[in-house]
């Protein structure tokens, strides 16, 4: 995430920038500014975890090498070591017992310890003694001594000298600033050229028992289950970070418009930062986060982000990190706590240590992860002013649904209730580009340019403003139909020839299947799914212009059979349909079939209702045929009973 202080151990460097200052202390002595000496030190910071305290012991070798001016005396009455501000029971000795020392602070600001000599060095001469002190456990995140953590600036003094640090067994240990190598348990400086300018942060954790505290926090997508692990001595930071991530999640899920993922146990864990900037991504196995103690809150907000914005979801490290700090600097605005830094003034400052985003990796130096982390923040700000709030929430939506960035497919932007499964594909610079530019209509490619985009991706640009406008054209003239999945992939791919090449046939395509569409209008007949199928599968090849001609004979086949069908009928026409199959009900049938896309059975049925109005003649003929037959029997069959009737009336 961003870059919330510089290297640690140089934190403490603005401290030691007038480390040694020895200044003659009687009248006739020369102006300090010119003064010199020699003054060689062996410092040593022995760690007390049980005593809670750190004691530093400085042995100190002197030597006035100012030559006596004509007249006076170049004398050293007393020396002056700026030392830790944390500093208590400070004392001095030399060979003979104690002297005194007193300690204030100097118009610059810095601690200083004013040690009085036994007597005065004069020039050449040389006196030797030691200084010491203790370092306590404070609540500093720059001071700590406790058995889960030691944390302290180690610094040189004089003007030549080295140091040693002891620390109790069972630490793991990291030095950052100025290097220390272990020998034999101990750590070790080696010779110090310039000791005014040397200093280190140790940073030793030591496993240890955690304080837990839970909370179940519900939301949109489902709940939280919040387990926060402080350190056992530092139970206030667990107390601290349960109340502030339970107030956060909910803030969280609205300001992305993403549900919560269903990840399980929701983990936070007081560490010690991995890097420099304490906001580096630690998120283990999707269930627990790392923060660092020293850390302001701000930066458990950005991490707790990272649960939604992950690697499985963004790919591209600096929009996973500008997002991270963007969502978490909002929601700390509401929670009403301060941001580490102002992003934009951020990377101003480091601008000489600036690279393309897109090229930030995770083996840039510590100035380049500084100004990769404040400008990631400061460019999605940027971002958020111009394309607004909703854009981005409607990309990260549609993202998670797994919608490519030239998909027409709208999403509703509002969390769902049913969590978030992530994408099939991690969101890269180039898909977010196309996405925020598709989604919101405006144009922000220049501005990607100019700090987001690597030299490759630049050169692009112009064939891509061409395949975009071919595939904006392309789409209208589709006329709801969007883009052929082929062409979908090369733009999202950025192939950008061949998304033209595929633009161009299925361009082509769709004035064929427009003159498809007149016709098929013409005779009433509902477009079956399956042509809108095959432009998207095929866009203007082969296969799709199969489609177009298959479709086209059944239309063809169904217009001349509508015109048999409609056509006036002869007598014996009408005759035949009587009572018999109905040639328009079979149309209908066919017109059904058509639009369900099986043109197998619309054929056929165009074929029953031709079939049925071919044979109606003939229908016709036998019926009449039949009627008359039937009235001939039925007469014939009235004859023979009126006259058997006639017979038995006759007889006497």
């Amino acid at each position: 995430m961003i870059a919330a202080r510089t290297r640690a151990g140089r934190l403490a460097l603005g401290l030691v920038t007038a480390l040694v200052m020895l200044l003659g202390a009687r009248p006739g002595a020369l102006d300090a500014a010119e003064e010199g000496y020699e003054l060689e030190t062996v410092a040593r910071y022995d760690v007390r975890v049980d005593s809670g305290e750190i004691g530093v012991q400085v042995r100190i070798d002197f030597t006035n090498t100012t030559p006596d001016p004509a007249g006076l005396f170049s004398v050293f009455d007393d020396l002056r070591l700026a030392i830790h501000d944390e500093a208590d029971r400070v004392a001095a000795r030399d060979d003979e017992g104690e002297l005194d020392v007193s300690v204030g602070v100097d118009e610059r600001g810095t601690n200083v310890a004013t040690i009085d000599l036994r007597e005065g060095v004069r020039f050449e001469e040389s006196v030797s003694l030691r200084l010491s002190y203790v370092l306590p456990d404070t609540e500093s995140s720059q001071l700590r001594v406790r058995p889960s953590l030691v944390v302290f600036p180690a610094w040189g003094f004089g003007t030549a000298g080295n140091v040693t640090v002891v620390m109790p067994a069972g630490y793991e240990v990291r030095v950052d600033g100025d290097p220390l190598t272990e020998e034999g348990g101990t750590l070790v400086s080696g010779p110090i050229a310039d000791p005014s300018r040397w200093v280190a942060l140790v940073t030793a954790i030591r496993p240890a028992e955690y304080a837990e505290s839970k909370e179940v926090v519900p939301l949109d997508g489902g709940t939280a289950n919040l387990l926060v692990r402080a350190f056992a001595d530092d139970p206030e930071w667990g107390t601290r970070t349960l109340d502030l991530v339970t107030r956060a999640l909910p803030r969280i899920e609205e300001v992305l418009g993403l549900p919560y993922p269903r990840i399980g146990q929701l983990v936070l864990t007081e560490s010690v930062a991995t890097d420099g900037s304490g906001f580096g991504e630690s998120v283990t196995g999707g269930t627990e986060i790392m923060v660092a103690f020293d850390q302001p809150a701000f930066t458990a907000l950005h991490q707790v982000v990272h649960v939604w914005i992950s690697p499985s979801f963004v790919e591209s490290r600096w929009l996973r990190e500008g997002l991270a700090s963007a969502v978490a600097a909002e929601v700390a605005a509401d929670l009403e706590l301060d941001l580490p830094y102002d992003p934009a003034e951020r990377a101003s400052e480091r601008e000489d240590a600036a690279v393309p985003l897109d090229a930030w990796g995770r083996d840039a130096d510590p100035e380049t992860e500084a100004y990769g982390y404040a400008a990631s923040w400061a460019f999605v700000e940027e971002l958020r002013e111009v394309v607004g709030d909703d854009a981005l929430r409607t990309v990260l939506a549609r993202v998670a649904a797994s919608i490519g960035p030239y998909e027409a497919t709208t999403v509703d932007a509002a969390p769902p209730r049913d969590g978030v499964t992530g994408p099939t594909t991690p969101l890269t610079t180039r898909g977010f580009l196309d996405h925020l530019e598709m989604v919101s209509g405006t144009a922000v490619a220049d501005l990607f340019a100019e700090r987001v985009l690597t030299n490759p991706d630049r050169a692009l640009l112009p064939a891509r403003a061409e395949a975009r406008e071919a595939f904006d054209a392309l789409v209208e003239a589709a006329n709801g139909w969007g883009a052929p999945d082929a062409v979908l992939g090369a733009m999202a791919a950025w192939e950008f020839d061949s998304a033209r090449a595929g633009i161009e046939e299925a361009a082509g395509w769709l004035d064929d299947r427009d003159a498809l569409l007149r016709e098929i209008e013409a005779v009433r007949l509902a477009t079956p799914e399956r042509l809108t199928q095959a432009y998207r599968a095929y866009g203007g090849g082969p296969e799709a212009y199969d489609e177009i001609e298959a479709e086209r004979a059944v239309v063809a086949a169904y217009a001349d059979a509508a015109r048999e069908v409609n056509a006036e009928r002869s007598f014996l026409e009408r005759i035949g349909l009587i009572g018999g199959p109905d040639p328009t009900a079979a149309l209908n049938q066919a017109s059904g079939r058509f639009a369900d896309g099986d043109l197998r059975e619309a054929v056929d049925a165009i074929g029953e209702a031709e079939r049925i109005v071919d044979s109606a003649a003939t229908a016709g003929v036998v019926r009449i045929v039949s009627a008359v037959l039937f009235a001939l029997l039925l007469l014939g069959i009235a004859i023979f009973l009126a006259r058997r009737r006639a017979s038995y009336t006759a007889r006497p």
